[in-house]
């Protein structure tokens, strides 16, 4: 059972491991294509994410934890703002996740976003990666 569970994690993933660790691990601001986003009104764009860490949900989804700070989105803070915010991310329904570049051709990296909990989230029962800053 446990090899038929990798296989089909193997085959439905979009966006594998290493480019979600190597994005925590070096501070990439990343470029998010997530599952039905053509469907909300800013839909056709990308996200801008800045990926911080990556674990399991409390329902044991594999997610990423993100600042997003531009694209669709359809939830709003408690301002009634929508972005910039924190966003939980599952992996499975992520499209693509790509690391951007810069006009010299760098990835752009970023600092410790604002709030940002080094020891932990309450929306994961375990954490894999998280971003040292």
């Amino acid at each position: 059972m446990k090899l038929l569970d990798s296989l089909i994690e193997l085959l439905t993933e979009n966006v594998s491991n290493e480019v979600i660790k190597d994005a925590i691990t070096n501070k990439q601001t990343c470029e998010l294509k997530y599952l039905d986003d053509e469907k909300l009104p800013e839909g056709a764009q990308a996200r801008t994410i800045q990926p911080v860490a990556y674990g399991y949900s409390l329902k044991g989804n594999p997610v990423i934890r993100a600042y997003q700070t531009s694209g669709p989105s359809l939830k709003v803070n408690k301002k009634g703002i929508p972005l910039p915010d924190w966003r939980l991310f599952r992996v499975d329904k992520v499209k693509s996740m790509i690391p951007m570049k810069g006009d010299d051709s760098l990835f752009l990296t970023f600092a410790e976003p604002p709030l940002y909990n080094p020891v932990g989230d309450n929306s994961m029962n375990r954490m894999m990666y998280n971003s040292k800053f």
